[in-house]
């Protein structure tokens, strides 16, 4: 949704630039375009080389809605949309996991982008994405507009796996909890995501 936003607000901004909004599994095989909105669920590294310039907004939440997520979307979406969805996020382990450990990475992702500064990172709470549009606008230099805010539809996820959820996420999602809704990556936040199991 971000993403759509952002690029919606390209185009409006650069009309040239109608293309220039994708979706890259691995930042090493992207290059840097200014102006270009990229999506990715990849690991900042690879942006270690990239200009000053860049600008990166990276959505971070509750690691158990999104794993609940994942679990939801095989129904409607399918196994190659899984297959591809744990590729693009690194996994490190099946579907059949998703309740037994964070295998998509969440802790990681989070404990990584909330301290990386060799670009200007703005790390923003999904729940808090409407709070802060004029923030990331503002961030970006991209005057964007979010749809409507709609409640999410509640997951149908078995006891036994709301249960298992529990036991693997809740305590990643207490330490989640202690980060700002919207802030600069900054290794101020180092004492915090340190506490994250990875």
């Amino acid at each position: 949704m971000t993403y759509l936003a952002l690029s919606k607000a390209l185009r409006k901004r650069y009309p040239s630039a109608a293309e220039r909004s994708a979706f890259v599994a691995r930042l090493r095989d992207a290059e840097f375009k200014a102006p270009f909105v990229y999506k990715t669920h990849d690991f900042p590294q690879a942006l270690l080389e990239w200009p000053a310039d860049t600008r990166v907004v990276f959505c971070f939440g509750s690691t158990k809605d999104s794993a609940f997520s994942v679990y939801s979307a095989k129904e409607r979406y399918g196994e190659d949309w899984i297959r591809q969805h744990f590729y693009h996020l690194h996994a490190t382990g099946e579907y059949c996991d998703l309740f037994q450990r964070d295998i998509l990475q969440q802790a990681k992702q989070i404990k990584e982008w909330a301290v990386f500064e060799d670009v200007p990172v703005l790390c923003v709470h999904y729940d808090a994405i409407w709070d802060h549009q004029s923030d990331i606008s503002e961030f970006t230099g991209l005057k964007m507009k979010l749809p409507k805010r709609e409640q999410r539809a509640p997951k149908e996820i078995p006891t036994e796996l709301r249960s298992a959820a529990s036991h693997v996420y809740d305590s990643i999602d207490e330490i989640v909890e202690e980060l700002p809704r919207c802030f600069i990556a900054s290794p101020k936040y180092a004492d915090i995501v340190a506490k994250l199991p990875v």
